[in-house]
């Protein structure tokens, strides 16, 4: 059943010049994590995004990295012994070397989505404790921040139990004792990209989002990187989908940052700020949001 994964999973527990935001929450940020989507081609960019990726934690090691799904193209995986594990994951990636928490795209759904759950008993590196998840992480000694992901693929095609998804969402920030809350799924709620705004997202995740005083939102789909705090919203937006592919974007009245020709994103969050910066696709900071 669909329902199972609603299971809640909660536990305590290259920059090249500096970063104005970064150094507005100190000289160290209590924590800081690297959000990348739509990645798993194989190709190129991929590989230059991941090299980007590595100078970027050599200079400020990330605790974490965010992946907003598409993980694995064109099909998804089919097990979790799928031989494109090691050619689009371990080898692109190796020598970054720290935790991914990982949610579903559209075209990991083409394969078996609960191969890439298993897939986290093989790597230890690779959490996805099921198709939605949340987990709880330490800022500081009494500060938490919550980070929900949602399986935003059979939402927006309102399979069975769709409802069910919003009600654990509603119900997850709801219970969380985190004074800090981010919601992350694989297609974008705001964006000026290709897809644009996502209006069965804005209808209704927005509205728990709002209710919940959630931080920040984050997702991919679109593939490109961009920061974006409309004022209708409690929180803000980043789309992180640059990892392995690149499409023409655009900027409107409410971007805070953009780019495109591959990239990712760092999120460094205290108890008292949150700083969104875009990097390209060699880790260089080209633009950033402060929520």
């Amino acid at each position: 059943m669909f329902r199972r994964h609603f299971i809640t999973a909660l536990a305590t527990g290259l920059v090249l010049r500096p970063i104005k935001g970064l150094a507005a929450l100190g000289e160290d940020p209590p924590l800081s994590f690297f959000v990348l989507g739509d990645w798993g081609t194989g190709g190129s960019l991929q590989k230059k995004v991941a090299g980007g990726m590595r100078s970027a934690s050599a200079i400020r090691k990330p605790s974490f990295v965010l992946s907003t799904g598409d993980n694995i193209y064109p099909n998804g995986v089919s097990s979790a012994l799928d031989p494109q594990w090691v050619s689009k994951y371990e080898k692109i990636y190796e020598g970054l070397d720290v935790p991914w928490w990982s949610i579903l795209g559209n075209h990991d759904h083409r394969g078996d989505p609960d191969a890439q759950v298993a897939y986290g008993r093989r790597n230890p590196l690779w959490n996805m404790p099921g198709r939605t998840w949340s987990k709880e992480f330490a800022i500081d000694s009494v500060t938490k921040v919550s980070l929900t992901a949602l399986d935003t693929t059979p939402l927006l095609q309102k399979q069975e139990l769709w409802k069910t998804q919003l009600e654990w969402l509603d119900q997850t920030l709801s219970e969380s004792k985190a004074q800090r809350h981010i919601v992350a799924g694989h297609h974008p709620l705001r964006s000026y990209g290709h897809y644009g705004d996502t209006d069965f997202l804005v209808k209704n995740v927005k509205p728990i989002l709002d209710r919940h005083n959630v931080l920040l939102y984050c997702c991919g789909h679109d593939h490109d990187l961009q920061a974006i705090k409309n004022p209708d919203d409690v929180f803000g937006c980043l789309v992180s989908g640059g990892g392995g592919g690149s499409r023409v974007t655009s900027s409107g009245v409410n971007t805070k940052a953009s780019a495109t020709g591959g990239g990712f994103a760092r999120v460094a969050i205290s108890a008292r700020a949150c700083t969104v910066v875009i990097h390209d696709a060699t880790g260089l900071n080209v633009g950033e949001m402060t929520l």
